[in-house]
C-alpha cells in the first residue's frame, strides 16, 4: 500500500526538516529497501513507537516518506534532491541561501576591509573580485540545479 504524496517542496524540507525527524530521515536513507518500525527502533536507536510515529507523520507531511508493506523508505530521487538542498543551501532564520552567494558576499567584505586596511593590495583587487564572481556563478548554479531538481520531482508526481 503506497501512502498518498502530498507534492513536495524541497525547501520547506530544508527549513523543517530537524532533531529526532532529521535523525529519522537520515537513517531512512541509508538502505533503499526501507525499514519496519522495530527495525527503526532498535537498530536506529529511537526509545519508541510513538516517536517513531510522531516522526514519520511529520515526513509524511512533507511528503518524503514512502511505504511499501511494512516497511518505510525514502524514495531515490527525493533523497537526491532533499540532499543537494542541504549541501547547497545554508539557512539563515527562515531563508534558505545559496552558499555560494554567501560566499561571493563574505569575500566581498573581506576584500573591502582588507583592501582599506592594508592600501598596498589594491592592484590586485580585480583578482579578488574575480574569484568573488566565480563564487557568485557558483550561487546561480546551485539555483538553477535546484530549480531542475523541481522540475524532475514535479514529473516523477505527474507519473504516479
Amino acid at each position: 500500500m503506497e501512502l498518498s504524496k502530498p507534492r513536495i517542496d524541497i525547501f520547506k524540507v530544508r527549513r523543517e526538516l530537524k532533531g529526532k525527524t532529521m535523525r529519522l530521515y537520515l537513517y531512512l536513507t541509508k538502505r533503499s529497501t526501507g525499514y519496519t518500525i522495530d527495525e527503526i527502533r532498535l537498530l536506529g536507536g529511537f526509545s519508541n513507537r510513538a516517536l517513531i510515529n510522531q516522526c514519520l507523520a511529520d515526513m509524511r507531511r512533507l511528503g518524503i516518506v514512502s511505504k511499501k508493506g511494512d516497511k518505510y523508505y525514502i524514495p531515490r530521487l527525493v533523497r537526491e534532491a532533499v540532499d543537494h538542498v542541504f549541501k547547497h543551501y545554508a539557512k539563515i532564520g527562515s531563508k534558505l541561501v545559496p552558499r555560494g552567494f554567501l560566499a561571493a558576499a563574505g569575500y566581498v567584505v573581506f576584500l573591502t576591509i582588507y583592501g582599506l586596511v592594508v592600501p598596498q593590495v589594491l592592484p590586485l583587487l580585480p583578482i579578488g573580485f574575480a574569484i568573488a564572481a566565480v563564487f557568485l556563478a557558483l550561487g546561480f548554479y546551485e539555483v538553477k540545479k535546484s530549480r531542475s531538481w523541481v522540475k524532475r520531482l514535479e514529473k516523477a508526481e505527474s507519473l504516479d
